[in-house]
């Protein structure tokens, strides 16, 4: 059934969910429930997937932002309420009229390539021609998998010594990075870092991969600087940021 392709769910989980005996039998325009989790999975998938009951994420914060070359920048924050690590998480930010009417739509993966349970990623979507009558954003997530096997390739992380200021225009941020793995080095390091308003509305974010000389031994530590824009007020020296770190091990 193409509709299970589509939406990454088992042939036999979406019958089950919607009573169809019979795929043949269905009708254009017919409304179907999509399960998630082991519904969905089966045997063979555990992806976490739109529905029309809620997905266990949370989208938090999202704004957008006119650039100075008329372009808009949509930011927000995806968090984890699940009881695993995921990965792949997939989001669209849809441009809606004053009347709810969808204008334009755009998806993007959030900026961590891993979330564990109970922490966020930001994600970032820039329209670069918007439609002149758009009046609110819209996002909803559109794919997330359990990482599975897939978390052992991450080494703990822990981001020390933050300091954060204004900039100029822009917001600054240093620390230091430190595998927290009692064992196992990491081959890579990269720091995500978003802000908020005093809303809580995400205001920018940098994802910037740190430069290590070999790998990063455990207890090990490397310094980072961020330097980003911060849209809405200018940044200073109380405004609120997240900040987290991923390590993977190293490749052969």
């Amino acid at each position: 059934m193409s509709i299970a392709f589509d939406y990454g769910v088992n042939v036999q989980a979406l019958q089950a969910a919607n009573g169809i005996e019979n795929p043949q039998f269905l009708q254009v325009g017919q409304g179907l429930i999509i399960p998630t989790g082991e519904e969905a999975a089966g045997t063979t998938s555990g992806l976490l997937l739109p529905t029309p009951t809620p997905v266990p994420f949370d989208v938090r914060g999202a704004a957008c932002y006119e650039t100075p070359v008329g372009s808009l920048q949509c930011l927000g924050e995806v968090v984890n309420t699940t009881d695993l690590a995921v990965t792949n998480v997939q989001v669209r930010v849809m441009l809606l009229d004053a009347d709810g009417e969808r204008l334009t739509e755009a998806d993007a993966f959030v900026a961590a390539d891993l979330i564990p349970p109970g922490k966020g990623s930001p994600f970032s979507i820039l329209f670069t021609d918007p439609p002149l009558a758009w009046a609110r954003p819209q996002v909803a997530i559109i794919r997330g998998e359990a990482a599975g096997e897939l978390a052992a390739s991450y080494v703990p992380i822990a981001v020390t010594e933050v300091e954060g200021q204004p900039s100029g225009s822009q917001f600054q941020v240093s620390g230091l990075v430190q595998n927290s793995s009692a064992e196992q080095a990491a081959g890579s390091a990269s720091v995500i870092m978003w802000t908020y308003d005093a809303q809580g509305l995400v205001t920018g974010f940098r994802y910037k991969t740190l430069e290590i000389e070999g790998t990063l031994a455990p207890g090990a530590t490397a310094p980072f600087t961020l330097l980003f824009t911060v849209y809405g007020d200018a940044p200073t020296y109380d405004t609120p940021f997240n900040i987290v770190a991923l390590g993977k091990i190293p490749t052969e």
